[in-house]
């Protein structure tokens, strides 16, 4: 017996031991979950940081454009910072009773800022989508106009540093404030990428300025409501050997409304006299009854990719795209853009009169000695415009980095006054240089040696109509503008990549 004590010593001891270990695993085992419940639920969000500082070379000093707004007066070169943005997105995901993992709810929240400070928000919205299809949500806040292709394109992966002169023009801001009821296609439905959004919004844009330029941001001065609609459609089809040709197209459609502020409305008529259009005020009854002039946009685009390979450790994509809308635009007289408001005021104009004083030294020096506010006199214009791009992108291995370089060029087309041209455009006839058409003749090399880093070289060529205005009867007005961008990046989800998208809807991620 006393032989066997050590040996019952030793297996008390064993089971000790086993008990403790069986106790660790089970508590390890439930950190483990908990760590695991945490990341899974940090994997639902994302956050998006971008800054594109660049330097541009103007022709002279001064030049108006559209690329990052006019140079000022005295220089013909600025550093501006074009867009510093923060987006930080959620998105839920959940199996269905059909064994599918289809997203039911997202929400972001992204902001602007530059050398100016802090500009806009961009995205403030939550969207909730059906978990039984996947096919139909509802979205609520501040989002980008579900029309056309550019206005809801990212700046982040464009082609070109900036949207066209024409977009720029009718829709100064990408972003609304409203609610939309979309239908999309999930990710497990493969046949085709299909959506099909149908928006109401304020229609004054967020962080746009009124037309005195006071700096205060718009909101809803009247009851109208804008309605924004668009379908779009993508497919994508595999060859094989690597090649795929893949095809996107839209159709879209903008119905709003702007309130006169005065009794002064003109539209482009026959005069009786001469025979030649000219603007005429139609005297439109202003107050509490003001009436609404329609402001209404028709759009469409088409795309085709084509994606091949070019030996073991290099592909090229070939992408041509072209996009076309026309309309209605209630605008203003030394401007096509729409009188917005500022605050939740009607639209106004503010005239300041001046008188000249004598300083004591002997000069000179205008004094205000007055300020009048009057609303906006509207002016009716019939618009079109289009854009064609075109990008060679070649993709290519160093070591084991994925590089991509493309060349691209880009022609876009604005006629804000299709009623009117040439030399019928005179100051006479109330016509300005805002009823000019413009032709922008562009191109440029981007290089993407890592995905946080892009180099941009971009070159726009400006050529305005001809008209019986003044010195604006030549078609070159030197207002060409060189940019040398360079884009910073961060995107979290970079280091747990997910789909944003049905793997039919073509997009450039890099």
């Amino acid at each position: 017996m006393k032989k066997l004590l050590p040996l019952v010593f030793i297996l008390c001891a064993l089971v000790g031991k086993a008990q403790t270990y069986t106790v660790d695993s089970a508590r390890l085992e439930e950190r483990f979950k908990k760590t695991d419940h945490i990341l899974n639920i940090l994997r639902e969000f994302r956050i998006q940081i971008y800054l594109q500082p660049e330097w541009q070379r103007a022709d002279t000093a001064g030049a108006p454009g559209v690329q990052g707004g006019n140079l000022p007066a005295a220089a013909n070169n600025r550093f501006i910072l074009r867009r510093g943005r923060f987006k930080l997105a959620w998105q839920h995901e959940m199996v269905n009773k059909h064994g599918d993992t289809i997203k039911v709810g997202e929400a972001a929240f992204q902001f602007d800022a530059s050398e100016k400070g802090f500009n806009a928000l961009k995205d403030f919205y939550g969207r909730i989508i059906d978990p039984w299809t996947g096919w139909f949500s509802f979205q609520a806040g501040i989002t980008v106009r579900p029309f056309g292709f550019e206005s809801p394109a990212s700046p982040a992966t464009y082609e070109s540093p900036e949207f066209s002169r024409m977009n720029q023009t009718i829709m100064p801001n990408e972003c609304e404030l409203g609610e939309t009821f979309i239908i999309e296609s999930p990710r497990k439905f493969k046949p085709v990428y299909l959506r099909f959004d149908a928006a109401v919004v304020n229609g004054e844009g967020i962080g746009n300025t009124g037309t005195n330029q006071s700096g205060v941001s718009t909101g809803a001065y009247q009851s109208a409501k804008d309605f924004v609609g668009r379908l779009f459609i993508g497919k994508t089809f595999d060859l094989g050997g690597g090649t795929k040709i893949g095809l996107n197209a839209s159709g879209s459609v903008y119905y709003g409304n702007v309130l006169q502020s005065t009794n002064n409305v003109f539209e482009v008529v026959k005069n009786a006299e001469t025979g030649l259009d000219t603007f005429k005020n139609v005297g439109v009854a202003s107050g509490k009854g003001a009436t609404n002039f329609h402001r209404e946009y028709y759009g469409a685009h088409l795309q085709v990719n084509f994606d091949y390979k070019m030996g073991a450790n290099a592909s090229a994509t070939t992408a041509i795209r072209g996009e076309f809308i026309t309309g209605q635009q209630p605008g203003q007289a030394g401007s096509s853009t729409a009188p917005i408001g500022t605050g939740t005021s009607l639209p106004t104009t503010t005239t300041t009169v001046t008188d000249t004083f004598v300083t004591p030294g002997g000069s000179k020096v205008l004094v205000p000695i007055s300020t009048t506010s009057n609303g906006v006199d509207l002016y009716v214009r019939k618009f079109q415009g289009y854009m064609i791009t075109f990008t060679q992108g070649f993709h290519f291995k160093a070591g084991n980095q994925m590089m991509h370089a493309d060349l691209t060029f880009k022609m876009d087309n604005y006629d804000p006054n299709t009623q009117i041209s040439g030399t019928h455009i005179t100051k006479g006839a109330a016509f300005s240089t805002t009823d000019l058409a413009y032709n922008t003749y562009s191109g440029g090399f981007t290089f993407t040696p890592v995905p946080y880093f892009k180099l941009m070289l971009w070159y726009d060529h400006v050529v305005n109509e001809s008209s019986g205005i003044s010195g604006w009867s030549s078609d070159y007005k030197k207002d060409n503008v060189f940019t040398l961008r360079t884009q910073f990046m961060l995107d979290s989800w970079w280091f747990d990549k997910k789909s944003t998208s049905n793997s039919n809807l073509i997009s450039r991620s890099y």
